[in-house]
């Protein structure tokens, strides 16, 4: 089920990481053995919220979650992989939203999320809850569109979207760094010509102790 699956692949990522410290003992090592606190403590947290959402319990779900995200040691790793989204939203880059809708669509409002005052109508979705209107942003129209099953083309409404420029409040939390998916990582050194990378030691092993929350993310809703 969810839950074992999600143990399992948990407790195999702290196996994998057990092994390099049994056979490193340079500071890296002792910066990522720090991290397993963290690690642990997601990884409980998670599994908490998963057995109240399951049961039903979906207040108690909540309160699990913000609980969990709650302490310095765990908050400061959330504030360490944010980026400003105007990094990731402006008139370069915009974010893409696409709806399937059976009938024509005329107004902007219906390209946006759900009114808060039809929240019933809102499903479950692979980053929110039944019942929490969310808008939901793609970098691109074919991750818009995969995300929603891949939708006949002919039903699709599409629209985009773009920050302030002078927007420099608003924060992503980016789940989705790009050195996440690369063999070869190149750090930040102090006093060093600027890296082909731009994520730091510290921003990485933030990434590392907050891998459960990544890993829990990543699961599709059937």
């Amino acid at each position: 089920d969810l839950i074992s699956d999600f143990h399992s692949k948990c407790e195999k990522f702290k196996d994998c990481l057990k092994e390099y410290l049994t056979n490193n003992d340079k500071i890296l090592a002792h910066r990522v053995r720090s991290r397993l606190k963290v690690i642990q403590s997601l990884q409980d947290g998670i599994i908490n919220c998963l057995e109240c959402f399951l049961t039903g319990d979906i207040k108690s779900a909540y309160d699990c979650f913000e609980l969990m995200l709650k302490p310095q040691f765990i908050s400061r790793h959330i504030k360490n992989i944010c980026i400003p989204l105007t990094e990731m939203c402006n008139s370069q880059r915009p974010l893409f939203r696409v709806r399937k809708s059976d009938r024509p669509l005329s107004t902007r409002k219906d390209i946006f999320h759900i009114p808060f005052n039809q929240r019933h109508l809102v499903r479950a979705q692979r980053y929110s809850v039944a019942g929490l209107p969310c808008l939901y942003l793609g970098t691109s129209l074919y991750i818009c569109w995969r995300e929603m099953d891949k939708p006949d083309f002919d039903k699709l409404y599409i629209s985009s979207f773009i920050t302030d420029k002078e927007d420099d409040k608003s924060l992503l939390l980016n789940l989705s760094a790009d050195f996440l998916y690369k063999t070869r990582l190149f750090l930040k050194r102090k006093n060093a010509p600027k890296p082909i990378e731009k994520y730091s030691t510290s921003t990485m092993l933030s990434y590392l102790a907050l891998w459960p929350l990544i890993l829990a993310c990543n699961y599709l809703k059937k």
